[in-house]
């Protein structure tokens, strides 16, 4: 059996992976979104073609694809669900005592990180509470249910009782939105870090410039 801190550092391993892959979910998420915005404003974008259906589907499936692994249940597979599961199992290893040790800043008050914690866990309370954990898990599988259910039917298989309503891309975002939110709250327990601007990364270079230029340079278009 691991000791506290030994599964907090094996915890701590896989929440690096999984704010890895949240992160790119935002990434993707946001090129999505400012290439759609393009597309809106620009009169002579809007017009039927074979190209945005490509970019749609391929974005709907990688996505959701993607929600999909996060939520997986599975014991050798490394998800969020798994990740919260643990923690509920042993919440000891994010103790209000291991986050002060972890965490005090010399140039901090120790009352400081108290109040650190009782915004994260609870005034008072000495770890997360297994119940509120569970409920964490519950919202997070009920939001990306119609997602897995897509996945497991219209990519992963074929089913002959494919659901009647598919997932939309709203579905997609409130499933992306509320594991930023989770990742987030447990970085922050985990590593004592908060994220004020959230996970989209800072683009050091402008990507969209690509969209400056004629992507055909000859001009020469086939009737």
């Amino acid at each position: 059996m691991p000791t506290s801190d030994e599964l907090y550092e094996k915890l701590n391993c896989e929440l690096s992976q999984i704010q890895s892959e949240v992160s790119s979910l935002k990434v993707n998420q946001h090129v999505f979104r400012e290439v759609q915005g393009m597309i809106r404003k620009n009169p002579n974008l809007r017009r039927p073609s074979t190209f945005y259906g490509w970019m749609g589907n391929l974005y709907a499936a990688a996505m959701t694809a993607a929600v999909r692994r996060l939520v997986d249940q599975r014991k050798d597979v490394i998800s969020f669900v798994r990740f919260l599961d643990q923690v509920k199992t042993h919440p000891s290893c994010v103790s209000r005592e291991a986050y002060k040790k972890r965490f005090t800043n010399p140039n901090l008050p120790l009352k400081y990180m108290d109040k650190d914690y009782d915004r994260l866990v609870g005034v008072g309370i000495l770890h997360p509470e297994p119940k509120k954990i569970a409920i964490e898990i519950q919202a997070l599988k009920s939001i990306a249910e119609p997602l897995k259910q897509f996945v497991d039917e219209r990519i992963a298989h074929t089913s002959k009782q494919q659901a009647k309503t598919l997932p939309k891309f709203d579905d997609l975002d409130r499933a992306i939105d509320k594991l930023e939110a989770l990742t987030l709250r447990y970085l922050h327990l985990f590593r004592g870090a908060a994220y004020p601007s959230g996970l989209l990364p800072t683009w050091q270079y402008d990507w969209k410039e690509i969209f400056h230029y004629p992507w055909i340079a000859d001009q020469q278009r086939e009737h």
